[in-house]
């Protein structure tokens, strides 16, 4: 049980982390941080997946009474759905999230990871269970989305509008419909 409470207690730590990459080293964004769309994403997704980790497959029972606390979230103006099942590291930047973020329960995401607007972050129909995984540092541009199982790389960028079908190593810049490496 021990262990189950410090996973989930880590998710403050994460959320930290994520705070600290909005607020980007200039004290000044302390002020409208909690006016912030993108610190309210992070914390309903920080506050479910901690739950999740918490509670485990009994989340699903205990999570409709979290109601008034995802209801403030949306509130306070909390656009993403990010799956509870998420597994995102510390960092997570979410820029325009009103133009919506979808990150489902497959995911396996590294540490500063930048999503843009409109990214949808999945996996085909009739897929393998297995997860798909994304390095640390990677960018996505606008309405960028990724249609797994795939792979990322650390430091990977993928264009506005691109849609990654396959792996991608390590430095890679991706563009166009496929996703390709640009030379």
């Amino acid at each position: 049980m021990f262990a189950r409470i410090q996973r989930a207690a880590e998710q403050i730590r994460h959320f930290r982390g994520d705070v600290g990459r909005i607020v980007s080293g200039r004290w000044w964004r302390w002020s409208t941080l909690w006016t912030n769309a993108s610190v309210w994403t992070n914390a309903m997704y920080r506050w479910d997946r901690g739950g999740y980790l918490l509670f485990g497959s009994a989340w699903t029972a205990v999570r409709p009474l979290n109601f008034p606390v995802f209801l403030a979230f949306r509130a306070m103006g909390a656009r993403g759905d990010i799956h509870y099942k998420a597994d995102i590291d510390e960092g997570l930047l979410i820029l325009h999230p009103d133009l919506g973020v979808v990150v489902s329960a497959a995911a396996v995401i590294g540490k500063n990871v930048v999503l843009t607007g409109g990214n949808c972050l999945g996996r085909r129909a009739g897929a393998t269970d297995e997860p798909y995984i994304i390095g640390d540092d990677v960018q996505f541009g606008a309405n960028a989305t990724v249609i797994g199982p795939v792979t990322i790389g650390d430091r990977v960028t993928v264009g506005a509008g691109a849609v990654l079908l396959s792996n991608a190593s390590d430095d890679a810049v991706l563009v166009g419909v496929p996703a390709k490496p640009t030379k």
